[in-house]
């Protein structure tokens, strides 16, 4: 389904990452040396019936996620717009703006944070909320014992 939402979209619509699979994934200067390393454009991160899109733009992020609507519609399913959320993370110095993100002329709700698969995501990339979480849940783990 994934692969067709994103047919008609530009190739530079998206994330790409680089990365290597021969067991030195810390190596960082492997990484600078472009030598046996692959590229791979990602646009959206899927798990059970999560999803996350992600691209470098606001302008880039609405044609994925209309997108994406749009061939979930085809497949018979339905994006919760009571659910939906889009945060906005800018590169370090850059400022923080509220994204202007719909689908189907209806608005989704702008965050600075988020939980998906269990943690806490932010706008600033901090994990000082992550943490504070964990923390609590672990407490009131050890308290039930």
């Amino acid at each position: 389904m994934i692969e067709q939402a994103t047919e008609d979209l530009a190739p530079e619509d998206g994330v790409y990452v680089r990365y290597r699979l021969d067991g030195s994934l810390f190596n960082l200067r492997r990484l600078q040396a472009h030598t046996k390393t692959q590229e791979r454009l990602i646009r959206d991160l899927l798990f059970a019936d999560d999803a996350a899109l992600v691209a470098h733009t606001e302008q880039a992020l609405q044609p994925i996620t209309s997108c994406f609507a749009e061939t979930s519609s085809l497949f018979g399913l339905e994006v919760s717009l009571k659910k939906a959320e889009v945060l906005h993370q800018p590169a370090p110095h850059d400022m923080y703006f509220q994204p202007r993100i719909s689908i189907n002329n209806t608005g989704l709700k702008a965050t600075q944070q988020f939980i998906y698969l269990g943690s806490i995501v932010s706008y600033d990339a901090k994990i000082d909320k992550e943490i504070d979480n964990r923390l609590s849940k672990a407490s009131s783990s050890f308290g039930r014992l």
